[in-house]
């Protein structure tokens, strides 16, 4: 019995500090309820969303973290993907970041580019628009496109 201990403190010491905090505030398991996934969305959203470069250990937390509120997201929150538009992606995304215009149109490189994106006049941004976009936010470029049917009709 001393002998397992003795090897899970040696085990726990070499995983690296930031990690080791990141499951002392929230443990890598099933979300079991509303209040959990709030706690772990606001972790998902802090990290994601972090200027600096996440370290290994921070970058392994994330990955699972998230895994586990997109399956609690697709048990209890399912969602119509005909609603869902580029401009409301983008809305959500920069409201979650408390991004102004002026931050926006930095990153896309034109702030009448960002206006135009979030008020909806311009339905979708450019391809190197949207490279900007998922390095910055860390989400898959398709949120950003329309889909072909809608496309079609647009032109």
């Amino acid at each position: 019995m001393k002998k397992v201990a003795s090897k899970n403190r040696i085990a726990t010491a070499r995983l690296p500090r930031a990690y080791l905090s990141l499951l002392y505030e929230f443990p890598l398991r099933l979300i079991r309820n509303g209040a959990e996934y709030e706690q772990a969305a606001r972790i998902v959203h802090r990290l994601a969303l972090r200027e600096e470069k996440l370290d290994e250990g921070e970058e392994a937390y994330l990955g699972v973290l998230e895994t586990l509120v997109m399956q609690y997201d697709s048990e209890h929150f399912p969602m119509n993907l005909e609603d869902v538009s580029p401009t409301r992606v983008l809305r959500m995304l920069v409201e979650q970041a408390g991004m102004s215009v002026t931050e926006l149109g930095a990153l896309l490189g034109s702030k009448g580019a960002a206006s135009e994106l979030l008020s909806g006049r311009r339905k979708e941004p450019s391809k190197s628009q949207i490279s900007r976009l998922c390095d910055r936010f860390k989400v898959d470029a398709s949120l950003f496109l329309l889909p072909p049917k809608a496309r079609s009709n647009a032109a």
